[in-house]
C-alpha cells in the first residue's frame, strides 16, 4: 500500500501528529510492505509540487484532523483522481473546553496564521462544517470506541488505537533521585479547568504539605497554572515548558510516580496512551477512574476525582514506591511493549483497508 499522511505543523498539534502520523508511518515503512510519505498540511492545501508528487503516487491519503473548507478543494481533487481520502479525528470537537488547544479553531473558526486566507473567521466554524464535510471523504479513523460512537452517524468509522514507538522509551533509563519521590504531571494539551475540576491540583498541593519527600515534575505548563504554581514550594518543583514530542520520554522518565487526571466529556473520549507511556518506562501511575483507563486498572491505580482521593492515593503509593516500582517492571511493562506500532502493524493495515472492504 502507498500511503500519504497529511499533518499540521503547528506546535500545539505536534505531539498528536507524532502519535497518529509518525508512529504508524514508521511502522508501515519498516515492514517493507508499504511506501509511506508525510506531507505538511499547508503543502496539501496549496497543491505544491511536493504535494503533487506524494499524493499522485498514493493509494490512500490520511488527513489528520483538519477537514474544513480550506482543505476541501484538495480532498475533492485527489478523490476525483481515484484516491481514497480518510480523515483521522483523534479529538471530540463538540466537547472542547474554551481553554483547551484547538478551541478557537474548531468552535470559533479562528484560523492559525499559517492557514489563513483572509482575516475573517471561518463561518460556520469547522466543528459545524465537519457534519457535512464527512460526506466528502471515504472514512473516519478514531482512536477510541467513545469517539467511534460520536462520529458513526456521519460516516464509516474504523478504530485505529494510539500506538507508541517503544524504542523512544526503551532508550531512556529511569532516573531515580535520592530518597525523594517525584510526581510526574504532563499538562501538555490539557485544559487547566479540567485539571482543576479533577481535584488533582489541590490533591498534589496537600500531598506535598503532608510529605516532605515528595516533589513535583511538570511538563507543558499552561500559563493559567501560574497562580497555582506560586502556591507550591519552588525548591520542590521542576517545570518544563512545551516540549518537542521526542523530548517527552526523557523528561517523563525523571518521575517516580505518574499522575494522569481526566475529567469531563472531552477527556472521556481520549485514549489510554498517557498511562501506556509511563508503563513503557516502568513507572507506576495513578489515573482518574474514567473509561479511557478502566481497561488498564490491573496495571496501576484508579481514583475517583476528588481532592481527598488524589491526595490519599499519592501518599499511599509514595509510601509503597519500591513495591510499586517492582510491580511496574512486570505485567504493566509487558503490556506497554505490546502497544508498539510495529507490533500492531496488521491492525494498522486492517484499519486502512477496512474502508475498501466496507465499500
Amino acid at each position: 500500500m502507498n500511503i500519504t499522511f497529511v499533518h499540521s505543523t503547528l506546535p500545539e498539534d505536534q505531539y498528536r501528529v507524532h502519535i497518529r502520523c509518525h508512529n504508524p508511518a514508521a511502522a508501515m515503512q519498516s515492514s517493507g510492505r508499504h511506501t509511506v510519505h508525510l506531507l505538511a498540511l499547508e503543502e496539501f492545501i496549496h497543491n505544491s509540487p511536493a504535494a503533487v508528487e506524494v499524493c499522485a503516487s498514493a493509494e490512500v491519503i490520511v488527513l489528520h484532523r483538519y477537514l474544513f473548507e480550506n482543505t476541501l478543494a484538495a480532498v475533492a481533487r485527489w478523490r476525483a483522481r481515484g484516491k481514497k481520502v480518510l480523515v483521522d479525528l483523534d479529538l471530540s470537537v463538540e466537547h472542547l473546553e474554551a481553554d483547551r488547544p484547538g478551541y478557537a479553531f474548531w468552535r470559533k473558526g479562528i484560523l492559525p496564521p499559517l492557514y489563513q486566507n483572509g482575516s475573517r473567521p471561518v463561518y460556520p466554524p469547522p466543528a459545524e462544517q465537519l457534519k457535512w464535510l464527512f460526506k466528502m471523504v471515504d472514512g473516519i479513523l478514531v482512536p477510541t470506541p467513545q469517539l467511534a460512537r460520536d462520529y458513526f452517524p456521519f460516516g464509516r468509522v474504523q478504530l485505529l488505537a494510539d500506538y507508541v514507538n517503544i524504542h523512544e522509551y526503551l532508550i531512556v533509563p529511569h532516573q531515580k533521585r535520592d530518597e525523594t519521590v517525584w510526581l510526574g504531571l504532563n499538562m501538555g494539551g490539557q485544559a487547566f479547568s479540567s485539571l482543576k475540576r479533577s481535584g488533582v491540583l489541590e490533591g498534589i498541593e496537600q500531598a506535598l504539605q503532608q510529605s516532605s519527600r515528595l516533589n513535583l515534575l511538570l511538563v507543558g505548563v499552561d500559563p493559567a497554572a501560574a497562580y497555582w504554581l506560586n502556591r507550591l514550594p519552588a525548591e520542590r518543583l521542576e517545570v518544563f515548558p512545551v516540549l518537542q514530542a521526542e523530548q517527552i520520554p526523557s523528561v517523563l522518565s525523571k518521575a517516580d510516580l505518574g499522575l494522569v487526571p481526566a475529567c469531563g466529556e472531552f477527556d472521556v473520549r481520549q485514549s489510554p496512551l498517557p498511562v501506556v507511556e509511563y508503563m513503557a518506562m516502568k513507572i507506576p501511575w495513578i489515573a482518574s477512574n474514567q473509561p479511557a483507563f478502566q481497561g488498564l486498572a490491573e496495571y496501576g491505580r484508579l481514583v475517583e476525582n476528588s481532592v481527598s482521593e488524589w491526595m490519599r492515593a499519592i501518599i499511599r503509593m509514595a509510601n509503597e514506591i519500591d513495591t510499586a516500582r517492582q510491580r511496574a517492571a512486570g505485567a504493566p511493562y509487558l503490556y506497554a511493549l505490546s502497544q508498539d506500532a510495529a507490533e500492531n502493524i496488521e491492525k494498522i493495515e486492517r484499519a486502512m483497508r477496512g474502508f475498501e472492504e466496507a465499500g
